[in-house]
């Protein structure tokens, strides 16, 4: 049971991946037509959009070629506001780094809707924290480019990079973590149970000379019309996304779905009726694929997949997934070993 369909990234990260291999020497073009995609074509619409499965593809394919697996770091160097368009602008224009890291959760289905985006917050310090969805595979040198390109904007609108006090990864630590303090100039901790860049609110908070209200108000609204536009998704599509992201970090609802995209929580449950479906029917069929993939490819309990899948119970639980699959969990998961 396929859970990436709809899954996408932009095709800015594409065009930074090339830059970064024609700086090493590399032939880009090769390793691109190797993943199945048409750099040109990507070059001459940067924020066309590009199937995870291939870019995933297209950063081991990358790592082959360079022989180092710290190559996302690399990435982060070419990829420019620019190559984002409005949301680099709006990046760029913010009235301080703080308020553009706000915005990226918000918008952070445009650069790519295969991970959940949150911040997090203390009283001196603020966490900008990648969830990859469930069933969902992305290249943890994804995150590395990710988080790289986060720092190098935050330098170019501050001045350094200062303001990086920590980075937590998900991915195993590699033989050689040199180049991860050399990019982020900070204490870099590895297997760790989510990714987050941790930074200082101080700094963050301070006024830059890029600030632009005007301009960032103009740039968001460019933003939000291109997400509207994005794959010309269905309503039922866009919110099954959205559940799937919210699944991660909490229980989903209407409201919060309504909020994501900006509109009532009536204006979202009459646009799914009118493609026949429901936000109940659509967070069911997010729990079934999810509950499929935590206990075929998971080690999960099934009581951590009950509260991963945000029920009440195991009981409640277990009888919705009798509901579904005609057996229990544990004769589930048992038949697939087999």
């Amino acid at each position: 049971m396929a859970l990436t369909s709809k899954y996408s990234t932009i095709g800015s990260w594409a065009i930074a991946i090339s830059r970064a291999l024609s700086a090493r020497g590399i032939d880009a073009y090769r390793v691109f037509d190797s993943a199945g995609l048409i750099l040109d074509g990507i070059e001459a619409a940067p924020e066309s959009r590009i199937a995870i499965e291939k870019m995933t593809l297209l950063w081991s394919l990358a790592e082959q070629a360079t022989g180092t697996p710290e190559f996302g770091l690399t990435v982060g160097q070419y990829a420019y506001p620019m190559h984002f368009r409005s949301l680099g602008l709006l990046m760029m224009t913010s009235a301080t780094l703080a308020q553009a890291f706000e915005t990226l959760p918000n918008y952070s289905a445009l650069v790519s809707n295969s991970a959940s985006i949150k911040l997090q917050r203390t009283p001196d310090r603020v966490g900008f924290t990648i969830t990859p969805l469930p069933g969902v595979e992305i290249s943890p040198m994804s995150i590395d480019a990710f988080f790289a390109t986060l720092v190098h904007h935050g330098e170019l609108i501050l001045g350094h990079g200062k303001f990086v006090l920590s980075v937590e990864l998900m991915r195993a630590e590699p033989k050689d973590i040199a180049p991860w303090h050399s990019c982020f100039s900070c204490p870099i901790s590895f297997n760790k149970l989510e990714n987050c860049l941790w930074m200082d609110r101080g700094m963050l908070e301070q006024s830059t000379v890029m600030g632009n209200p005007k301009l960032a108000a103009q740039n968001e609204i460019k933003v939000r019309d291109y997400l509207d536009k994005m794959q010309a998704l269905k309503w039922q599509e866009k919110v099954s996304q959205a559940i799937h992201a919210m699944l991660v970090s909490g229980e989903p609802t209407a409201h919060k779905v309504a909020q994501v995209y900006n509109i009532s929580e009536r204006t979202l449950r009459r646009k799914l009726g009118s493609e026949g479906a429901s936000f109940r029917e659509l967070l069911q069929q997010k729990r079934k694929e999810l509950a499929y993939h935590y206990l075929i490819n998971t080690e999960a309990s099934i009581t951590l997949v009950s509260d991963k899948l945000g029920y009440t119970s195991l009981s409640n639980f277990s009888r919705a997934f009798h509901r579904w699959y005609g057996t229990s969990p544990a004769s589930f998961r048992y038949r697939s070993k087999i």
